[in-house]
Parts: structure tokens; C-alpha cells; sequence
């Protein structure tokens, strides 16, 4: 596995057909939503969401949205292409901009994910976490997971898709077990393995073998 770099990752978004975009709800997502999304009117987070079709979907149903990405790219083309009126403003405190609908039901930072903390937006009552934890190198797992524990209020369920890679491709320490999670989320948290199933196959061209969704609350 190479490092990926916030460069790299800024001209991924800027190639068109960008592969690691889902056009379609993500299955696990549409058969697990309601583990997260407990009660009208929840905040959820997503953190490094490109422009996730899910997004959408939460604020269709009444839910407030704030996602964060690291390229700006992927931040205006969700509204664009979704229709939904915006203002951008520079974020105050650290180095990025704020995405916000006109209606203040939805808003992306674009801004370096290890900066942002609850002082900025509070905390969280959900997260949908299909891309965040699983762009991670290995060794920045740990500062992920530190981040997002801090941003996750009371109750707060966050559902984190991992994408289990082919064996024979890459190392076998990407891929993450129940456990080891459990283990980096420590005390406060429970970790429960919802499911596991065939990598679809856009992924699968990838070299992804099976996707396992985790539910991790706070208690």
C-alpha cells in the first residue's frame, strides 16, 4: 500500500469518473440506516464524504448533515449536482472553507480531517463512516479513531464500513477485526460486527474482497 497524500487524494477528485464514488445508496447503508438514526432531527457526521449519495438522503429525511472532505472538488460538485443553493465562507481557527446550504440543513468543510474538533460544530449524534477509517494508512488509524471518539456525543452510533481487501493483493494488516477496533476505541465504546458481505463488483475490480460494516456507540 502507498501512503496516500492530501496532494493525491485532491487529484483523485479531479480526474473525471472518480472510481471510489458510489452513485447508488451504498447497500449497507440502506439495510442498516435505522441502527443510527434513532430519532428525527439527529446530526450525523460524515467524515472524508466526497459527495455521498447518502448525504442527500439524510437531509431528505429530515436529518441535519456535516460532512468533511479534504478536496474541494468532490465539496461543490454534491451541491451542484444535487441542486441545492450554497454559500461558501473560509473556516475561522484553522485552514479551509465551509460549504453550507442555504437552508442550513447541510454543511461540508473542506479542511484537514486531524485539525477538526468538536469546538468547531459540537458534537455528534451519528456517524456514517463508508470512507474514513478505510483511507487510512495503518499507522494513522489510531489518531483517526482518537479524532472521531471526541466527536461522537452521548449515544452516538456510528456506523464504519471497512473494506476487507483479496489476501493475495495486499498486506494482511489492512484489513481490521472487531476486536482491534474495540481495542482502539477503548473504554465508553462498544463495537459490534453488524455484517459482512461480497465486495460489489466496482470494488472488486480493485482488488476489494468483502465489505463488514461495524456499529460502535458510545455509552
Amino acid at each position: 500500500q502507498h501512503k496516500m497524500t492530501v496532494g493525491m487524494w485532491k487529484e483523485c477528485w479531479n480526474t473525471p469518473n472518480v472510481e471510489f464514488h458510489n452513485p447508488q445508496l451504498n447497500e449497507l447503508f440502506v439495510k442498516y440506516h435505522q441502527r443510527m438514526l434513532t430519532r428525527p432531527g439527529m446530526r450525523i457526521f460524515v467524515p472524508l464524504c466526497g459527495k455521498a449519495v447518502e448525504m442527500k438522503w439524510l437531509v431528505d429525511h429530515g436529518y441535519k448533515v456535516v460532512g468533511l472532505e479534504v478536496a474541494p472538488v468532490p465539496c461543490k460538485a454534491f451541491f451542484e449536482e444535487n441542486g441545492i443553493p450554497y454559500n461558501v465562507k473560509e473556516m475561522k481557527g484553522i485552514h479551509g472553507e465551509k460549504y453550507e446550504s442555504l437552508d442550513q440543513k447541510i454543511v461540508i468543510y473542506s479542511c484537514d480531517f486531524f485539525l477538526f474538533t468538536a469546538d468547531i460544530c459540537g458534537e455528534f449524534d451519528g456517524i456514517w463512516d463508508c470512507g474514513g477509517l478505510n483511507s487510512m494508512d495503518v499507522e494513522d488509524r489510531e489518531a483517526y479513531i482518537h479524532r472521531i471518539r471526541t466527536l461522537m456525543g452521548k449515544g452516538c452510533v456510528n456506523l464504519t464500513e471497512f473494506v476487507n481487501f483479496d489476501k493475495s493483493m495486499v498486506d494482511i494488516t489492512w484489513s481490521m477485526t472487531k476486536e482491534e477496533l474495540q481495542k482502539a476505541f477503548g473504554e465508553g465504546f462498544i463495537v459490534e460486527d453488524l455484517n459482512e458481505m461480497k465486495a460489489p463488483q466496482r470494488l472488486k475490480s480493485q482488488g476489494c474482497d468483502t465489505l463488514k460494516l461495524f456499529a460502535i456507540t458510545r455509552t
